[in-house]
């Protein structure tokens, strides 16, 4: 709402600025207008009067004397120049007396008062808009507006001789002036109207289109600060416009996406704190049961249904300290112990750890690598990948083991012949607890994830239903000096 009041108190500011600006530019341009036609007819009518009298008057006509003489030679010299604007004319000798008027009384008469008068004396074109409190003005009472023109008459060899006054009317410059002013006018008033609604055609664009959006963006960042990642981009306004709030909304939902990460962290870490207790609790009485299981099957194993019985016990057992061991290796994170290691001797290990059957072929690299890593800690991947294999494949068919290394990467792969990954499976076996086998914690690849980000590598996986499974890790190859300083830290 304050915005708005403001933009309104801005627009009504503007419009009053041109206006005001339209007003006198209407004023200055008239008085322009009308200072340069009075000069401009000043100039012509002196002119004019001060040809035809150097053709037609000579400097007797001026001098003041015989004053009944010079109204014949006056009337007709001011019949001939014909100006229809000079409405009344006197004629000035050098000694200021009036020696011709169209008003008989004034003949004859002297007026010393007159700054124009002594300027023409003086050879000066003078002009001035009639002044009717002087003396001899009293009778141009009668007339509208006039112009007092005093044009100094010379003689051949440039002597000023006398001078004409004439007032001329000024109706029609008036009406000209007047004109001149409506069209000034109206021309601002026109502007100041174009260019209003200018202003508002501007405004309302850029409040649909910057204003409008800008606030409602401002709206999403509060529901969003106020923990409301329900965002929905209302794609108005100009292009970047549309970009920023489409650019929140993912924001929202990136936020939205970190929250719910967030809490499943939080709640990870709640499970693996109590995980990683009762695995501790729990790995040392089934050690002693396992223990204890072997003993008693040395000593009563000659039956062939205790056998049995005690062959299941045992493969309970071991699959119970499998998740155990997954769980731990999940939630405890130890730091790396890196060394240089041979290829075969961890995956030997890790093959003999997974129990891999007689009825799976393994089929290792033609010839071995040396890794520089946490072989305990790659063991564990490399077993979790083989159990996988395993059970995909139903313990039976092949795992293809390939390693190959060059200056900057060593790149390991396992493939199987099992059922593959289901597609809508697949985008999951990363995530914690996330399983679908009834035995499985959903802890073993996520594990294996966390393990190979150690190393500074990356896991990946391709697969095809019913082809079979490839895990890929790439690990890099770690500088001599690197190494030291490594094993140094741990």
């Amino acid at each position: 709402m304050k915005i708005k009041t403001g933009i309104v108190l801005w627009l009504t500011l503007v419009i009053a600025i041109v206006t005001i600006v339209g007003f006198t530019m209407s004023q200055v341009v008239s008085d322009h207008f009308k200072t340069t036609v009075l000069q401009r007819d000043v100039d012509v009518n002196a002119k004019f009067i001060m040809l035809q009298a150097k053709q037609h008057l000579t400097p007797d006509d001026f001098t003041a004397k015989d004053f009944d003489s010079k109204d014949k030679t006056f009337k007709k010299f001011f019949e001939e120049i014909n100006i229809d604007e000079i409405v009344r004319f006197k004629v000035w000798s050098t000694d200021k007396t009036i020696v011709y008027s169209d008003q008989k009384d004034e003949i004859g008469k002297t007026f010393s008062d007159n700054d124009e008068l002594d300027d023409a004396l003086d050879g000066e074109i003078k002009s001035e808009i009639s002044d009717l409190t002087k003396a001899e003005n009293i009778s141009e009472k009668n007339f509208n507006q006039l112009i007092e023109i005093y044009v100094p008459i010379k003689s051949n060899s440039g002597q000023v001789i006398g001078v004409i006054e004439t007032y001329a009317s000024m109706d029609l410059v008036n009406q000209h002036i007047e004109d001149a002013n409506k069209s000034i006018f109206l021309t601002s008033i026109i502007g100041t109207s174009i260019v209003a609604l200018i202003i508002v055609f501007v405004f309302n664009t850029f409040r649909k289109n910057l204003i409008n959006p800008i606030l409602g963006i401002s709206n999403q960042t509060k529901k969003i600060q106020k923990g409301d990642f329900d965002i929905k981009s209302e794609s108005k306004g100009y292009d970047e416009i549309k970009k920023l709030s489409d650019e929140v909304e993912v924001m929202a939902s990136k936020l939205k996406e970190q929250q719910t990460k967030i809490a499943k962290t939080e709640r990870l870490y709640a499970i693996g704190e109590l995980a990683a207790r009762l695995a501790h609790d729990l790995r040392n009485p089934l050690n002693v049961i396992k223990n204890s299981v072997l003993l008693i099957q040395h000593k009563y194993g000659s039956n062939p249904e205790s056998a049995k019985d005690f062959e299941r016990v045992d493969k309970s057992v071991s699959r119970m300290l499998h998740q155990i061991e997954n769980v731990m290796d999940f939630v405890i994170t130890r730091e790396l112990k890196l060394e240089k290691k041979s290829f075969y001797e961890i995956i030997q290990n890790s093959i003999e750890k997974a129990n891999i059957p007689y009825s799976i072929k393994v089929n290792l690299p033609t010839r071995d690598i040396v890794l520089v890593c946490d072989p305990s800690k790659l063991e564990i991947v490399f077993d979790n990948i083989l159990v996988n294999a395993k059970q995909a494949m139903g313990n039976t068919g092949t795992i293809d083991i390939r390693a190959n290394q060059d200056e900057d990467v060593t790149i390991i792969e396992f493939q199987d012949s099992g059922s593959g990954i289901p597609p809508e499976v697949l985008p999951n076996i990363f995530e914690p607890l996330f399983t679908t086998k009834q035995e499985g914690t959903g802890l073993g690849l996520p594990s294996c994830k966390n393990i190979v980000d150690q190393h500074g590598g990356k896991i990946s996986v391709k697969t095809e239903v019913s082809n079979g499974t490839t895990f890929t890790i790439t690990l890099p190859n770690i500088p001599i000096h690197e190494q030291v300083q490594v094993n140094a830290s741990a």
